[in-house]
């Protein structure tokens, strides 16, 4: 899953508009496996005119800036010009810093994106000048554990209800990352999305909590199921079902 961070520049008359990343990469994520000194990607300028683009590598944080974390990849070239549908190819380097052996390691790559000044556009247009920065995953994976298997089988969803409120427990049994696109609770035969996180993936052997409309807290028909979406290795989505177990605290 990428992230996707917009700063304002410019406002052209924007009432109602549309944000996405104009410089995209030729995978969702990166997997380094142990051995592995380095990875390429391509990033692609999809924008009809020409950006500056800035890469670094971080440990995920939800605003970040150039050397501010001390990450084990460094992308090479950290700055670069890249003209309207063109193409560059980025170069990341592992440090070979110790890390984990019993599980997955994740860092984020910083795609940022910075437009030249505002063009001469039509009122009408309703769009906006903004700086991008896109971040996607990239993970650090030692040999002894090989590619994610069956991971839906490695995840339990447990339904928490606190004072009226309504929280689905996802815990990660296994030493990889687990990344979700949507997650639902289903309750006699109606559907309640949980609300959406930035990041929606649970940690190696750890667990997150995800809440639920409100609405879904005084539906108490039985049974419970959960249906996840599950991003792989490719970033392609595989849809399971999965029992839900209950606590109630609070009342």
């Amino acid at each position: 899953m990428m992230r996707l961070l917009a700063g304002a520049g410019a406002l052209v008359a924007a009432t109602v508009f549309s944000v996405h990343a104009g410089v995209t990469a030729s995978s969702s994520r990166v997997i380094f496996t142990e051995g592995q000194a380095q990875q390429s990607l391509m990033l692609v300028n999809t924008n009809d005119w020409p950006v500056m683009v800035q890469t670094w590598v971080d440990n995920g944080d939800a605003n970040p800036a150039p050397g501010s974390v001390n990450a084990p990849f460094v992308s090479v070239p950290p700055l670069f010009s890249l003209a309207p549908q063109r193409m560059q190819g980025i170069r990341l380097i592992y440090n070979q810093s110790p890390l984990p052996k019993d599980r997955e390691s994740v860092f984020w790559l910083n795609v940022y994106e910075i437009p030249p000044g505002a063009p001469a556009r039509s009122l009408q247009a309703q769009s906006v000048v903004l700086t991008m920065n896109t971040q996607m995953k990239i993970f650090w994976r030692p040999k002894t554990l090989g590619a994610p298997e069956n991971l839906s089988e490695k995840v339990h969803f447990r339904l928490e209800d606190l004072n009226g409120k309504r929280k689905i427990i996802c815990q990660n049994r296994s030493p990889w990352h687990v990344s979700f696109a949507t997650i639902t609770l289903l309750v006699a035969g109606r559907a309640y999305g949980v609300e959406p996180q930035p990041d929606m993936m649970v940690a190696p052997y750890g667990e997150k909590r995800y809440s639920v409309a409100a609405e879904a807290a005084r539906n108490r028909a039985l049974p419970l199921r959960v249906r996840a979406e599950i991003i792989d290795d490719e970033g392609n989505i595989s849809v399971s079902e999965f029992p839900l177990s209950g606590e109630e605290r609070g009342k």
